[in-house]
């Protein structure tokens, strides 16, 4: 059997080929709409192009703010991309007031790259003492993120003079802020390794 990936339904517009490039790396997946539905999977992702108000707002509407904080506690793996990842965070300036999962801590803000949105390949340069993700260069579209000396930042990206995290763990949460299902064999990698700790899990 396949480990099951339960794909967090907040409104994102990518949930499609995210969908398509876990099953690549051999997961089975589904849309996760309400909080009974977190338990039956053996990972969990949060996908994001979108809005970090929209999709925070989103969590408390569809009750699932609680059951993602609790199945993260337990040890259930997390993946967050893009906007995903932000919301793993306490707080964004693009939405000023709204609260993300506080998984990780600090604030997203407005990037200071010379072109706002930052879109293209770039490259992910992961800290010296981290080896939960590899160097290479991954997909990125977004106007937002968080510093790279967060607290929970694992790797950073830089553009002109702007330096910001790109990936960040504690614990089973993993966040990335570029986006894995358009990184190429990168991505496909990163997604792969995700998929071998669901198997992990399903096999508890």
């Amino acid at each position: 059997m396949k480990p099951t990936v339960g794909i967090v339904a907040l409104g994102a517009a990518n949930r499609r080929s995210i969908a398509a490039a876990l099953q690549r790396a051999g997961a089975q997946t589904h849309s996760v709409t309400e909080p009974g539905a977190v338990f039956a999977c053996d990972a969990l992702v949060i996908p994001g192009v979108a809005h970090f108000g929209y999709v925070a707002a989103e969590l408390d509407r569809t009750g699932l703010r609680t059951a993602l904080l609790e199945s993260w506690a337990a040890g259930l793996p997390l993946l967050g991309i893009c906007v995903g990842f932000q919301l793993l965070f306490e707080t964004s300036d693009e939405a000023p007031g709204a609260r993300g999962l506080g998984i990780f801590s600090g604030n997203v803000r407005l990037l200071r790259t010379p072109r706002v949105p930052h879109m293209g390949w770039n490259r992910v340069e992961p800290c010296a003492c981290c080896a939960a993700i590899e160097p290479g260069y991954g997909y990125f579209a977004n106007s937002y993120a968080p510093d790279a000396d967060a607290p929970d930042a694992i790797a950073s990206s830089s553009d002109g003079n702007d330096c910001f995290a790109s990936a960040g763990l504690r614990g089973c949460a993993l966040g990335v802020q570029f986006h894995p299902e358009r990184s190429g064999a990168y991505g496909a990698r990163l997604l792969r390794t995700f998929v071998d700790s669901a198997a992990v899990a399903y096999a508890r």
